[in-house]
């Protein structure tokens, strides 16, 4: 047999073995280490199956050598994907322990606001960065003396958004009678509860208007108050 024809039986063997590896469930990122205790056995059924089929006598070795490689492109994979999930698992550590920095670095800027009170302080900061968030503004636009709408441009919506999502973050419950008095946020409606509350039925019809009062150092003591 000339050199070409070895080399050609050779690929097409490759290919068959590699045919099986494909169809076996063993041979699975899921399965590595069953995969690896049967190696031994699929090496051999393997090469029984070939022969069975077309009378040649395939090496064992060959079909070992095929095998093991295909364990370690498994494995390595297997040893990608961990390193990925580890430098994101790293990073997004590093990334929260920028942002505690420099929450508490915000929380000790602000103390002097609230006569050293590191509660309320805290809370401002925290009311601040949601309220940022909601109304895509700058936080360093945001200061206790910012009006939602006159200042801050926030609208109906934007106010119902930033009543729910504070009542989410700090677990309390603003009632529509304390946002209007407390909040100056006035609205008329039919039902009771809060802006957030699952048990409240959604108003059928309301009337609108923002006061004075809808600054953000409300918003800080009412939630300090409630949180009490």
């Amino acid at each position: 047999m000339s050199e070409a024809d070895k080399s050609y039986e050779l690929q097409i063997l490759k290919m068959i073995v590699n045919k099986h590896l494909d169809e076996s469930t063993l041979f699975k990122k899921e399965n590595i280490h069953k995969s690896e205790i049967n190696r031994d056995q699929f090496v051999w059924d393997t090469a029984t199956r070939i022969y069975q089929q077309s009378g040649h006598k395939v090496e064992l070795s060959l079909v070992r050598d095929i095998v093991d490689s295909r364990i370690r492109s498994i494995k390595n994979q297997l040893a990608e994907e961990a390193r990925c999930i580890a430098d994101a698992e790293e990073a997004h550590r590093i990334a929260d322990a920028e942002k505690a920095q420099q929450f508490l670095s915000n929380v000790t800027d602000a103390l002097g606001k609230f006569g050293g009170d590191e509660r309320k302080a805290k809370v401002f900061v925290r009311v601040r960065e949601l309220i940022s968030e909601q109304l895509d503004v700058e936080e360093k636009k945001v200061s206790l003396d910012s009006h939602l709408s006159n200042h801050l441009g926030a609208d109906e919506c934007d106010l119902q958004q930033i009543l729910m999502v504070l009542e989410e973050e700090f677990e309390i419950e603003i009632p529509y009678e304390v946002a209007q008095y407390s909040l100056g946020i006035g609205i008329n409606i039919f039902s009771g509860g809060s802006w957030w509350s699952s048990s409240s039925s959604s108003p059928s019809s309301f009337s609108y208007n923002v006061g004075e009062q809808c600054i953000v150092r409300n918003f800080v003591e009412l939630i300090c108050e409630k949180l009490k």
